[in-house]
């Protein structure tokens, strides 16, 4: 298999963001950017190496309860010269150009290399415990007083919704694996009709014709427990997708306002999680404080 970073590449993207780091900081360290400005801007540099470079290059790293340990040894094996993998070995860094499998050898050890070039130790990338909840949320899009998010909503009970032919205008309580409840009125039922064309989710997909656009099968009304407000204030619109040819619901979309938001942010399900967040952002901190410090004039 051909490795997805060659040395060109990576030296060509390290070379660019090392000379904007030097920009930045020089202009810290001369009083024309203030402490969290000069940080905000490496941060977005920072971010085209961990995780950019290598999502644009489709790797993906996926670290879980089982797979860190192995990581990190295989990190500190890295930093001693050693390029024997252990007999332990388990995947981390996967090649996600088709089918999903284990990147090479060359890929990982250019993992290690930025890592050590941009002062990330592996407790950086600690993963979140497996067995704690978090929510499965993806931002789209963001405007001045709303967004759209996507829910990875795995529905273990539709509330009869599949099965009706006539839901218009019914209401309905779905459920995920996590038991949160989404209670949807149903405003367009676009099964069996074409759909061609771009929802408020922008979903985009690729298809052996290329890449296509296709609207959700069902637009409806409501709340989604853990990610808006019961009572909401404005856009209440949720779009519902289906899979397995129509057979699952795996994905409701929906607009966020401040009212939303409190309620994401308040939910106790989330709670843990906001503060492993907050614990792996002032990580960053620390490695891009070091960063910042090293342009000291």
């Amino acid at each position: 298999m051909i490795p997805k970073l060659s040395d060109e590449l990576v030296e060509s993207k390290t070379e660019t963001i090392f000379k904007d780091f030097r920009r930045i900081g020089e202009k810290y360290w001369g009083g024309y950017l203030t402490e969290e400005t000069a940080f905000q801007e490496i941060v977005r540099r920072f971010n085209d190496v961990f995780p950019k470079l290598f999502s644009d290059n489709h790797l993906k790293l996926c670290l879980n309860d089982t797979n860190y340990p192995i990581f990190v040894k295989e990190y500190e094996n890295y930093k001693t010269g050693s390029e024997s993998k252990d007999e332990s070995h388990i995947p981390w860094l996967f090649d996600v150009s088709d089918e999903q499998c284990e990147a090479t050898e060359s890929d990982q050890r250019k993992f290690f290399d930025l890592m050590t070039r941009f002062l990330v130790t592996p407790d950086y990338f600690e993963p979140y415990p497996d067995d704690k909840s978090s929510p499965n949320v993806v931002p789209i899009h963001q405007y001045r007083d709303s967004g759209v998010y996507g829910i990875r909503f795995n529905c273990i009970d539709d509330g009869g919704l599949l099965a009706d032919e006539s839901p218009v205008g019914k209401t309905y309580t779905l459920m995920n694996d996590m038991g949160q409840e989404a209670v949807l009125t149903i405003k367009e039922d676009r099964r069996g009709i074409d759909r061609n064309d771009l929802d408020f989710d922008e979903i985009v997909t690729a298809t052996e014709q290329g890449l296509i656009v296709v609207k959700a099968e069902f637009l409806a009304e409501g709340f989604i427990e853990g990610y808006t407000a019961r009572e909401r204030e404005q856009n209440a619109e949720v779009l519902i997708r289906l899979k397995d040819r129509g057979t699952k619901i795996y994905w409701l979309a929906y607009w966020q306002d401040s009212n939303d938001s409190k309620a994401f942010f308040e939910y106790p399900m989330w709670q843990d999680w906001f503060g492993w967040c907050e614990e792996k952002d002032m990580k960053l901190r620390r490695i891009l404080s070091s960063i910042l410090k090293s342009y000291h004039i």
